[in-house]
């Protein structure tokens, strides 16, 4: 019996990959995709006591399409894979599947999915696969990685097999086959966190993303960024970028910053932005009240007002600040010695934007 061609989505870097099955017609044979969701992943870092900093936690996500492609119903298809990082003394821990029935092995970095029977051309509901993404190895580091050198850089992998049992299609020349054949997805880079750059794939849960040092604003890193994605009806991806911006920097700052947010979707009920600007950088005498943030989004470039509530975003995707704190001492709720004397400003947005605070 001959085998099928491989069907290979270059353009778009899939990890596609047509089952073989039988030559003559009526054959089965499975159509498997499994595509990261984002290419690139900032590493998770560990929470810390002193000073206290929450941990970052970054996802590595994949969506499965399995699809029958031919000519025979499919029985008993299972679908199992395990993702490892280039560096072993690292682990990428499964922390959720997302329209998918299957079960996570006793390592925590492989699953197992039951995907049941399918007819001839029928495809499988759309499923997603997220791994915690591991925290830098600080033994024998690999540098960050490369796509173009994964074997010596750190990268993520995703491969295994799908297993099934052919049942007759009908046709008395295409008699019924198992088989159990591997598949793999394209590799996702790792990169050391970077205090003004962060990337990761957004499970439904949702997710807790920050920049600085650990959230907080610092003399060597000014400004940073949180940002709460609340759970949704699906996946999505985020990056948070923060750089300078002295363009219009008015006399409240001796330097300027933006946040650029990028997460795509509509939040429902909204995401929850952080900005803070550290004491260093405050002029003497500014009062929070007179500092400007001003958003680029959908709807252009807008000055940010008040919301009507401290939980009441506005609805037509132009954010709005919910809580200005100045940590004017240690008397000041949720004031640390880190954030003593800083501006902190909490915004609410169904959408994604820039976001300039001069």
């Amino acid at each position: 019996m001959k085998s099928s061609s491989l069907r290979a989505l270059v353009a778009l870097s899939l990890a596609t990959l047509v089952l073989p099955g039988s030559a003559l017609a009526g054959a089965g044979q499975l159509s498997v995709d499994v595509v990261p969701i984002s290419p690139a992943v900032t590493y998770s870092a560990a929470a810390s006591t002193s000073p206290p900093r929450p941990a970052l936690n970054t996802y590595v996500g994949y969506t499965v399409s399995i699809t029958n492609a031919g000519g025979n119903t499919i029985n008993n298809i299972r679908f199992t894979g395990a993702a490892r990082p280039t560096d072993a003394n690292e682990k990428t821990v499964v922390s959720s599947v997302e329209g998918g029935s299957c079960s996570v092995g006793a390592d925590l970095v492989s699953i197992d999915c039951t995907i049941g029977q399918l007819k001839a051309g029928q495809p499988y509901p759309v499923f997603a696969v997220f791994f915690k993404a591991p925290i830098k190895d600080t033994t024998s580091p690999l540098p960050n990685g490369n796509l173009d050198d994964c074997t010596t850089t750190d990268c993520v992998s995703f491969s295994g097999s799908i297993i099934y049992a052919e049942g007759s299609g009908g046709v008395p020349t295409s008699p019924p086959q198992n088989s159990i054949q591997s598949w793999s997805a394209a590799a996702v880079t790792l990169g050391t966190f970077n205090p003004s750059l962060v990337k990761s794939a957004v499970p439904k849960g949702g997710a807790s993303l920050f920049t600085g040092e650990g959230g907080a604003s610092t003399g060597t890193d000014p400004f940073a960024t949180l940002v709460t994605v609340p759970p949704g009806a699906t996946f999505t991806t985020a990056q948070i970028e923060e750089k300078p911006d002295s363009i219009n920097c008015t006399n409240n700052f001796s330097a300027c910053f933006r946040a650029v947010i990028t997460i795509l979707g509509t939040f429902d009920p909204y995401l929850t932005i952080v900005l803070r600007q550290d004491a260093s950088t405050i002029l003497k005498g500014v009062r929070i009240e007179s500092v400007v943030i001003q958003y680029t989004g959908t709807s252009g470039m807008v000055t940010v007002g008040d919301c009507a509530s401290p939980t009441t975003p506005r609805s037509d995707g132009i954010p709005c600040i919910a809580k200005r704190t100045y940590y004017k001492s240690n008397k000041t709720p949720g004031w640390t010695p880190e954030l003593d004397g800083d501006f902190e400003w909490t915004l609410l947005n169904i959408h994604n934007g820039s976001y300039k605070v001069f």
